[in-house]
């Protein structure tokens, strides 16, 4: 498994590095070619830092790791490597879900299995990674671990566990120390808004003891109030947007000085009012991807008793406010500088497709006003350092994990060509 602390370093790692790299790089100059080997020629390719696309590019792929990308002209392909033309056609890295969820298995399935079977899911629309952001913490870590066991057919998952809300500054530390125990990824936590929330010495001590134990912490939370606090206190990541004010200029230079990622999940907030009628996209061909896996939930949100009770609730159209602030926010965040990461929190709650909704969130994002190449970079590569998992995934560079997509038409045009999916590359296998 890769799980990537981001407090302090193995002391003396730079000297043994600094010793053993020349006799490494002798030996990858001197390894035969193997069947693996796979060489993707004529593409362009979007590498996910937001830099000029690289026209008529040779990607290598070796051993499930991406060896070598350049021009055409200049990349040499190694002798037996198996080549794929992909002349016109769009290279990106896989999408990574900094804010997904795994709770829409089929029940009649171990969980183990439920969890694998979203994880196809979220594969089939392009999305080779997803951090689920509240799981059980037990069997969402063994799916993880089996990720580097087995030959991947599925998106990698990386793990929150239990969601972290504690009463005192003790249990807080207590429920930290668990979820590390478990061996997480990250940790969540929340603020509602309410009553019943941490005070700022309960949530100070989560963060604090989370950063003891290496883990970032992103928080569930709508308003500005307490994005404010948290962030204060150390928060790492603000796991849903801020929705009820505008954010300033102090806000946004804060995020910003203190490198505090920002997940928008706009699709979180269109699902609560979207399904007052049935909405257009449940005939769309890439929507349809989904198949079993979303006919039981497109079945109940095409009911007309359920789609007047939505026209009804007053959280609806509450909501329908709150996103077009939320919206408003993220233009303004992501002008100033703040990192922005694409998260859904597909796969809980009613019509979040996993998988799809990855889609409608990066169209969201470029409506809010980013560009396509900001949104992209939002569900690539920021999304891999927000969740401090860049040193594997999220860009299209040597060493990292060969997790990409191929497109047949450019998303710089036009973002929606993100589902024009030729085909999705997890490990170096095609799905």
């Amino acid at each position: 498994m890769f799980r990537q602390p981001f407090y302090g370093v193995l002391p003396g790692l730079a000297l043994v590095l600094a010793l053993v790299s020349p006799l490494l790089l002798r030996s990858a100059a001197q390894a035969p070619v193997s069947s693996s080997t796979l060489a993707l020629t004529g593409g362009r390719v979007i590498d996910g830092t937001g830099g000029a696309p690289l026209e008529r590019a040779t990607l290598v792929v070796r051993n499930g790791r991406i060896d070598a990308v350049s021009r055409e002209t200049e990349g040499a392909i190694p002798p037996g490597a198996t080549r794929i033309d992909v002349s016109g056609k769009t290279i990106i890295p896989g999408l990574i879900n900094a804010h997904a969820h795994v709770n829409n298995g089929d029940p009649a399935l171990p969980l183990f299995e439920q969890l694998v079977q979203q994880m196809r899911l979220y594969a089939k629309f392009g999305v080779t990674s997803a951090v689920t952001l509240g799981d059980d913490g037990k069997e969402s870590v063994r799916v993880r671990d089996d990720d580097e066991r087995s030959a991947l057919d599925r998106a990698r998952l990386f793990v929150a566990g239990p969601p972290v809300v504690a009463k005192t500054v003790e249990e807080a530390r207590q429920l930290i120390d668990h979820n590390a125990e478990l061996g997480v990824n990250v940790i969540k936590t929340r603020m509602n808004g309410n009553a019943n929330d941490m005070t700022p010495p309960v949530y100070t001590a989560v963060i604090e003891r989370a950063h003891q134990r290496g883990l970032p912490v992103a928080a569930h939370l709508y308003y500005l109030k307490d994005a404010r606090g948290l962030v204060e206190a150390g928060l790492d990541i603000v796991a849903h947007s801020v929705r009820d004010q505008a954010v300033d200029n102090a806000f946004v230079a804060e995020l910003k000085r203190r490198n505090v990622a920002y997940i928008p999940t706009l699709t979180r907030d269109l699902s609560v009012f979207v399904y007052e009628a049935t909405p257009a996209f449940f005939n769309e061909p890439f929507f349809l991807r989904g198949g079993a896996a979303y006919d039981a939930e497109v079945k109940q949100l095409q009911d007309p008793a359920l789609q007047q009770k939505t026209r009804a609730s007053a959280e609806a159209q509450t909501i329908k406010k709150a996103l077009d602030q939320a919206k408003r926010n993220l233009k303004r965040l992501a002008d100033g500088g703040v990192t922005i990461a694409m998260g859904t929190d597909s796969g809980t709650g009613l019509g979040r497709w996993q998988g799809y909704f990855e889609h409608v969130e990066m169209e969201m994002m470029v409506e809010a006003g980013m560009s396509p190449m900001q949104a992209l970079v939002a569900a690539t590569g920021a999304a891999a350092r927000a969740m401090r998992l860049d040193g594997e995934i999220g860009t299209i560079a040597p060493g990292k994990r060969a997790d990409f997509v191929v497109l047949n038409a450019d998303p710089l045009t036009d973002i929606r060509n993100t589902r024009q999916i030729n085909g999705v590359w997890i490990a170096g296998r095609k799905q």
